[in-house]
């Protein structure tokens, strides 16, 4: 089995190699790694370049994590990987704990797997402002799918080829937010599950959601879930 782990990073060098360490000395699955840079302004391209990884470069911002995860999913696609992991390049998330998301997708029990910080409460929970954000988004999506979800803005992912597939072939509209994959994959017939992880916090560089955007961003993700209920629709 052919598992590409992909790590997302916009201005991140005070904490990519951190990054890129971790996944060197402790990560739990066998894999390929390769890094999606956003378009960064600071030295984090050069930093992971005389690290030795690969890694793609976006010409313009495509806007948050989110903006990389359709270059991922393409990428995975047409190299054939069977499953795709994906991690931020801040060093929150744990390369040990990969395993926790590829097993669901190995044992075929789900086709996307999340990892949570909200399951178990242990680790770093996210600040106030952040946490009313995700609550916001949470509740937002559990309308429209029924489904229950505690921490809906997680970058700790996996997907496996099915869901690979359904994202780089089926599925037209731009990628700009977490929660508007959950609700396609919703729609797409694709299945998910939440598996608790631990993470640490962020040691620099700031979250996309302070106290304005836990505010704005639910605004934003209404529009961009009516577009992705449209492109459903004519999926069907």
């Amino acid at each position: 089995m052919r598992i590409i782990l992909i790590v997302s990073n916009y201005n991140e060098e005070k904490a990519i190699i951190n990054t890129l360490n971790d996944i060197r000395s402790n990560a739990s699955v066998s894999c390929d790694v390769l890094v999606v840079d956003n378009c960064s302004t600071d030295e984090s391209v050069k930093l992971i370049r005389d690290a030795g990884a690969d890694y793609i470069r976006h010409p313009v911002n495509t806007g948050g994590s989110a903006g990389v995860i359709k270059t991922a999913f393409t990428y995975a696609y047409y190299h054939n990987y069977d499953i795709y992991c994906h991690m931020d390049g801040d060093n929150q998330h744990m390369a040990a704990e990969l395993q926790k998301i590829v097993n669901p997708l190995v044992l075929g029990t789900a086709d996307v797997v999340t990892g949570s910080r909200f399951i178990a409460r242990e680790g770093f929970q996210s600040s106030r402002s952040r946490r009313l954000g995700i609550y916001i988004f949470s509740w937002l999506l559990s309308l429209f799918t029924g489904r229950r979800y505690t921490d809906i803005t997680s970058g700790f992912r996996a997907y496996n080829r099915r869901a690979i597939e359904f994202f780089a072939k089926r599925f037209k509209q731009e990628i700009e937010t977490v929660t508007q994959l959950e609700l396609a994959m919703h729609y797409g017939g694709l299945t998910g599950v939440e598996v608790a992880v631990t993470m640490r916090p962020r040691t620099s560089g700031k979250s996309e959601i302070n106290m304005i955007n836990a505010i704005k961003f639910p605004v934003f993700n209404i529009i961009s879930l009516l577009g992705t209920l449209i492109q459903m629709r004519k999926l069907r």
